[in-house]
């Protein structure tokens, strides 16, 4: 999944109203919010994958770099040497390889701010939960 869908996963997930007035609407309230911090933690988990196969496939892609400029290829490159203002295969190759790793930073770093998004939205709803508890205890008359 792509970071800006998750982000508006996130956004979805947060805007909710918090309702404490009765026991009733405390209970469905602590429900919501057991079921939406559940939900933050899968996307956690899927985050976890994502960057594992965000990995694999940049490997994938460092390895279809090294063959394009290998030995084998040597003529394509040639003629690739012709066409880009007689630069060499290894130029070629390194410049290649720098705009992927920094693709890949970029994408891995974005995956790694919402999972610390996702870490302080929990946080948040634990709280908040941790609040509604509190308010249930104060509607029985449990104030210890």
């Amino acid at each position: 999944m792509d970071a800006d869908e998750y982000q508006k996963i996130i956004r979805n997930l947060i805007d909710f109203e918090i309702e404490m007035s009765s026991i009733a609407k405390s209970r469905q309230t602590l429900l919501l919010l057991h079921e939406k911090r559940e939900i933050m933690l899968k996307m956690k988990e899927q985050i976890n994958k994502d960057i594992r196969s965000t990995e694999v496939h940049y490997l994938s892609m460092r390895t279809g770099i090294r063959e394009e400029f290998s030995r084998d290829n040597i003529n394509n490159s040639k003629r690739k040497k012709l066409l880009n203002k007689n630069k060499s295969p290894a130029m070629m190759r390194a410049k290649a390889m720098k705009k992927l790793e920094s693709d890949r930073k970029g994408k891995i770093e974005n995956y790694k701010d919402i999972k610390i998004n996702i870490d302080d939205v929990i946080v948040q709803i634990e709280d908040v939960m941790v609040e509604v508890y509190g308010s249930m205890k104060s509607l029985l008359g449990n104030n210890e």
